[in-house]
């Protein structure tokens, strides 16, 4: 060092020891820490869907990059369209690092538009990044008598949802309000993949603020070959997946709708996005969002998405963060009339009249996962067990105590739909 004397020489390179000694302490921390204590990763809906789906492909690559290399398992806290679980996160979960989620995009709006079940603020979550960002769409089947967006505003169509702040009805709420469709919200199914069944029961026309990997991954051949169709997509602006199709912001009504949509779907920008609880041990945060974007440019990683058709678009935590607290300086007059476009037309939301079928006495004949598969009336069926109530021999029991060979009253929506309750001998 020009100039130095010997004493500063000395006394700086003792800094810069201490320095590396203590980042190499840190470091094997950690690797202990990760090594003996694991990690788990919540999803805030249930098995089978798509945060589901990205859930566990962060479990089966993330471990390599984090010290240690942590067992990592995955726990399901479906309720209030991912509510539920923003609320433990926020307040109940570890803040040693232990624990993460993979959160429901829509949760960080629902404090600005007057949802009275929050109970968290969030921005003050730890964010640690986003697998990828997300286009929601409007899809009808093939027998919907409306097929196009005009088509959409001129008449009525039945649209299926979940619960009343899922992006499945808010989405629709919002077409309705800011571009003049005439979407028919029927609320209250358990699942996604319930809508799409009732889709071809013929019970609902179409589903509206669906990913857009799940089009590109489930529903991939449906959609290529025109059994669905994607009217719209739904984001903060066209994706070359779905050049072609009409983008939503083409149709609102003037500028203040533009704004008031663009601010809606801000949130997908971080679309499919993980979080620790406020206060993480500030030693952890910064391994944890390394460890996630190591991930992402991992050919392991790479190579696992493409087999599922996931779109890999990352966003850093740090990304995620600065974009939320953006979010939560919006004028409050944007706000309001985006919680109004979100609520919707009473006239034009209805509840699902759910045709639970009850079979008793029906012989488990295969148990995998989140399916079981039995008879009704002779015909071999499956229903998909995730926030089902399962009671066995008169107490209550999780979903791995089910074993072919059991007897049980099953009651289920249809073939391959959600089980509500499955009660066995």
């Amino acid at each position: 060092m020009k100039g130095a004397s010997l004493l500063q020489t000395v006394t700086l390179s003792a800094a810069l020891m201490a320095l590396a000694g203590t980042g190499a302490v840190q470091a094997q921390s950690a690797a202990d820490f990760y090594k003996s204590k694991g990690l788990t990763i919540f999803v805030g809906s249930e098995p089978g869907g798509g945060y589901d789906t990205y859930g566990r492909l962060v479990q089966r690559n993330l471990s390599k990059h984090i010290p240690g290399n942590p067992n990592i398992v995955v726990k399901h806290m479906p309720g209030a369209s991912g509510i539920r679980l923003a609320n433990h996160m926020y307040a109940r979960a570890e803040k040693d690092g232990s624990e993460i989620a993979i959160v429901q995009n829509t949760i960080v709006l629902e404090p600005l538009m007057g949802n009275t079940g929050v109970q968290y603020e969030p921005d003050k979550y730890t964010w640690l990044g986003s697998v990828s960002s997300l286009t929601s769409l409007c899809v009808v089947s093939d027998q919907s008598p409306v097929q196009s967006m005009e088509e959409a505003q001129k008449r009525e169509v039945l649209i299926g949802g979940q619960g009343s702040r899922s992006s499945t009805v808010l989405v629709a709420n919002s077409l309705n309000a800011l571009t003049g469709t005439k979407f028919k919200v029927v609320k209250g199914y358990p699942s996604t993949t319930s809508v799409f069944l009732a889709m071809e029961r013929g019970e609902v026309h179409g589903l509206c603020g669906v990913g857009s990997d799940n089009i590109l991954g489930h529903k991939f051949q449906d959609w290529k070959s025109g059994k669905i169709k994607v009217i719209v997509q739904v984001n903060g602006a066209p994706v070359d997946d779905f050049k072609g199709v009409p983008w939503a912001l083409d149709y609102v009504n003037n500028e203040r709708d533009r704004e008031t949509m663009e601010f809606i779907v801000g949130r997908q920008y971080f679309g499919r996005p993980f979080l620790a609880p406020p206060n993480t041990a500030a030693d952890k945060v910064p391994v944890l969002r390394k460890a996630f974007m190591d991930m992402m440019a991992d050919p392991a990683y790479l190579a696992d998405a493409t087999k599922q058709q996931i779109p890999v678009n990352p966003v850093s935590g740090e990304e995620v963060q600065a974009f939320i607290a953006k979010l939560f300086k919006m004028p409050k007059d944007v706000v309001d009339r985006a919680n109004r476009a979100a609520d919707g037309d009473p006239s034009l939301t209805a509840d699902a009249k759910l045709n639970w079928i009850t079979v008793k006495g029906a012989a488990l004949t295969k148990v995998s996962g989140r399916t079981i598969a039995f008879a009704d009336k002779g015909k071999p069926v499956t229903a998909t067990i995730g926030e089902t109530k399962i009671t066995i021999a008169g107490k209550e029991a999780a979903r791995k105590e089910l074993k072919a060979g059991q007897t049980c009253d099953v009651v289920y929506l249809g073939d391959g739909d959600d089980a509500q309750s499955v009660t066995c001998q």
